[in-house]
């Protein structure tokens, strides 16, 4: 439930462009729609994010950490106080900048879990300071902060999230304030409690007054879904499943096939048997047991070797399987189908006459 909006302000009308040249009115004309568009009904949160869009965001550059003369590589994203919120970033360690710094954008940055760990394995990060000297405003439409390039102290840690694709390791980055480089674009994030393009219209008529909203909105569930790693992924997932149906079908086939044909074999042996008095589940069991037993056989072996499997390759590879819950649907299902394979043709002994069965041959 996240909808994702781009806003481009009025650089080209010469008589808006006055009113948000400098960094304080663009600062605050940026907030003033951001609250427009979270005081909606229905509307969870609202931040401002300009390339901070997962699963591949930030931009990567060179920071200089602790004071050092060695600079290193960060994903750097200009981001809201209330990102974290809206995209549901855990807060690890430490406090997020406060409203004043939010409009200021100086002196304070959010680094991830991977940052922490990667340069500051043995340290503690909080009260840490990095320097991030690209962010200067170079061309005259970019509003930036007094001490954009200068050292800031870190705030605070938050949970890694997603922005090197979706199967590569999340890389470290850093989260500045919004404010600190304004380009006359922007992004926003709106969380929402419902389908999220349902206020989209909503949304265009709060902030109608002061700005157009760029076309092309979309959902980040969209986002995600039109990443080449995700369709790649989704498409492996459906071959596979279609895979495995129809090896399930075959074995199943097989199942029904082999009982059927013992049914057809000792027709005259379960005549006789009910024709001395017995019931219809013994005849049910003694026509389907061995092939039920043999799939349960089967599907135990199974189960036993996608464990071992299991605990094999989370070893080395950097991926999700399929939780308890999920193998014991599974295992349920396959039981499920291999007891009606075996009881459909196994019925048809027990409800044939034994008079019929005694003359079948």
């Amino acid at each position: 439930n996240v909808l994702q909006i781009g806003i481009m302000m009025h650089f080209r009308d010469p008589q808006e462009w006055k009113h948000l040249q400098s960094h304080n009115q663009r600062a605050a004309y940026l907030e003033q729609i951001r609250t427009s568009i979270a005081q909606l009904p229905g509307v969870v949160s609202a931040s401002i994010g300009t390339n901070a869009t997962p699963p591949n965001s930030g931009i990567q550059q060179q920071i200089e950490v602790s004071k050092s003369a060695q600079t290193q590589p960060a994903r750097v994203m200009s981001v809201g106080r209330h990102y974290f919120q809206t995209l549901r970033i855990s807060l690890l360690r430490g406090r997020l900048w406060n409203s004043i710094q939010n409009s200021t954008g100086d002196s304070v940055a959010i680094v991830n879990r991977s940052f922490a760990r990667h340069y500051f394995p043995s340290q503690n990060p909080l009260g840490q300071e990095i320097r991030i000297p690209t962010l200067k405003a170079n061309i005259p439409i970019m509003a930036a902060s007094p001490q954009s390039s200068g050292w800031r102290q870190i705030v605070a840690v938050v949970a890694n999230a997603r922005n090197h694709g979706l199967s590569s390791p999340v890389l470290p980055a850093v989260y500045v304030p919004y404010s600190t480089l304004m380009p006359p674009y922007a992004g926003l994030q709106i969380r929402t409690r419902t389908a999220p393009l349902s206020y989209l219209p909503a949304i265009r008529k709060a902030v109608a007054a002061d700005q157009q909203i760029s076309p092309g909105a979309s959902t980040l569930e969209s986002t995600l879904q039109q990443d080449p790693q995700w369709r790649r992924q989704r498409l492996f997932s459906v071959l596979f499943g279609a895979f495995s149906a129809m090896a399930l079908l075959l074995a199943l086939v097989g199942l029904f096939s082999v009982v059927s044909f013992s049914v057809a074999r000792r027709t005259t042996e379960f005549g006789i048997r009910m024709a001395l008095g017995a019931p219809h589940a013994h005849i049910l069991w003694i026509a389907a047991r061995a092939a039920f037993l043999s799939a349960l056989a089967g599907i135990a072996l199974g189960s036993l070797g996608n464990l071992l499997l299991h605990t094999f390759l989370r070893h080395w590879m950097q991926t999700t399987h399929a939780g308890p819950l999920a193998t014991l649907l599974a295992t349920l299902l396959m039981t499920l189908c291999a007891c009606l394979a075996c009881l459909l043709p196994a019925r048809r002994a027990a409800t044939i006459h034994p008079i019929q069965a005694l003359r079948c041959e």
